[in-house]
């Protein structure tokens, strides 16, 4: 139930035709190691900045994402990474039934005996995903924050930088 996969129903399920496994680590961490037939999916290459939608959707075409298919995402485990692009395909209209997170990520794979593989993943065919519409709900502009964070009454903002990095001692991008 809900939008977390086990490793268990990922290796059940792996050889299907309407699952689809993105990686969302980045490349080099991908090219050490992954589950088999992963595409990578970088999102450090577009993650963070305004991509036009047209862009957009060739992009994730790319990636093989298609509607009616089960897309299971996976980083490293303990990273927002999965999670950032599980928002990315929901905000730009992919339905959040068809979108899981590998619990416990790449990490909780090796560790359950999971095959890895080094090789390359071949270019899935392109997907045929269309963005008809932007889940623009889901998304906080600049202004909407500013007004919510005078108004701790109404509004909790949560941050989820480790604490090193949110008082400064540590660089996100060391």
């Amino acid at each position: 139930p809900g939008q977390l996969v086990s490793v268990p129903w990922l290796e059940r399920n792996l050889q299907r035709d309407d699952v689809l496994v993105l990686d969302a680590s980045p490349a080099k961490l991908h090219a050490a190691g992954h589950i088999p037939g992963a595409v990578n999916v970088d999102i450090f290459s577009f993650g963070g900045r305004e991509v036009p939608v047209g862009e957009m959707e060739r992009r994730i075409q790319s990636w093989g994402v298609s509607p009616g298919k089960k897309i299971v995402l996976y980083d490293q485990g303990g990273t927002y990474l999965a999670t950032s692009l599980f928002f990315d395909l929901y905000y730009y209209g992919f339905p959040a039934e068809g979108l899981a997170i590998l619990d416990g990520g790449f990490a909780k794979w090796r560790t359950s005996g999971g095959t890895v593989a080094t090789d390359p993943t071949p270019a899935p065919n392109p997907g045929a995903f269309r963005i008809a519409k932007l889940n623009e709900d889901v998304r906080v502009r600049l202004p909407e924050f500013l007004v919510a964070s005078g108004d701790p009454a109404n509004n909790a903002l949560v941050e989820a930088l480790e604490p090193s990095q949110h008082f400064g001692g540590a660089k996100f991008f060391d």
